[in-house]
């Protein structure tokens, strides 16, 4: 019996062992983060870069986890204990890092980081300068950064042009103000919202033509027509302002898609 409980307990030891091996445990890490398990997973290659502190993929895949959890902060803190010379830091963890700094919109550090590293191709440091300004809407510098990429044939490059002329094309909240002051509702229909605009010319119209009827009926002295009238010119400078938020409005969706547009691009390019 004592053999029996001997045996039982050597062979459980050894099945402990063999659970927590180093390659179970880059599996399990591996299937935490491929499951979505994504905070776990930092926990758990945190433990295997301290064991494997020269391993690069690990390394890697620890930043992306920081990433996918949300725990930027942490991310962007760990570098410095993960590698001593950033300008030196291996192409994978360095586009692990420089994704947790757009995705803590630091801006300014991103790129300090991308155009120092000595990893990064001149390619790679302009296309990651361009998706910076296109994600903080800096358009035009977006623009000036894109024309010096070499390779004008990279797909990434093509992507982020088509975006930029797209961008052109907005809606002048100046022009949509002009319209609904000419006629109004015209700058909301400009703006593509047509509904409102309608709402706007038919309402601005209907109080206009109210004030002339009962001034015309009533004389000037009569308090319908100034009530009318109040009440239109207040909904047509109303009308004028709403075209203009409108505008804006409409802009900033549009610019919302483009950046929607451009995340794809760039997850699917890096």
């Amino acid at each position: 019996m004592r053999l029996l409980l001997l045996l039982f307990s050597i062979s459980f030891t050894l099945a402990g062992q063999d659970i927590f091996t180093f390659e179970k445990s880059k599996k399990y890490g591996d299937y935490l983060l491929k499951s979505g398990q994504f905070e776990l997973a930092s926990k758990e290659y945190e433990r295997l870069v301290y064991l494997s502190p020269n391993n690069d993929t690990l390394k890697t895949n620890l930043l992306k986890a920081y990433r996918l959890s949300n725990q930027t902060t942490l991310g962007i803190e760990k570098l410095n204990v993960l590698y001593a010379d950033r300008t030196k830091v291996p192409f994978s963890p360095a586009l692990e890092f420089s994704k947790l700094q757009m995705q803590n919109q630091s801006w300014q550090q991103a790129k300090d980081f991308w155009n120092k590293n000595e990893s990064f191709s001149l390619d790679d440091k302009v296309l990651l300068n361009v998706t910076s300004d296109i994600f903080n809407s800096d358009f035009k510098s977006a623009r000036a950064n894109i024309s010096q990429i070499l390779n004008q044939e990279n797909e990434l490059g093509i992507g982020y042009r088509s975006i930029l002329e797209k961008e052109v094309h907005k809606k002048s909240p100046g022009l949509a103000a002009i319209m609904s002051a000419i006629v109004p509702g015209t700058g909301k229909a400009y703006s593509n919202n047509w509904k409102d605009g309608i709402v706007s010319l038919f309402f601005t119209a209907g109080m206009a033509f109210q004030s002339y009827r009962s001034f015309n009926k009533y004389g000037t002295n009569n308090h319908r027509g100034w009530i009318y009238g109040g009440i239109g010119l207040g909904f047509y400078l109303g009308n004028i302002y709403g075209s203009v938020k409108s505008t804006k409005d409409y802009n900033r969706k549009k610019i919302n898609a483009l950046q929607h547009e451009a995340s794809a691009l760039f997850n699917t390019y890096y």
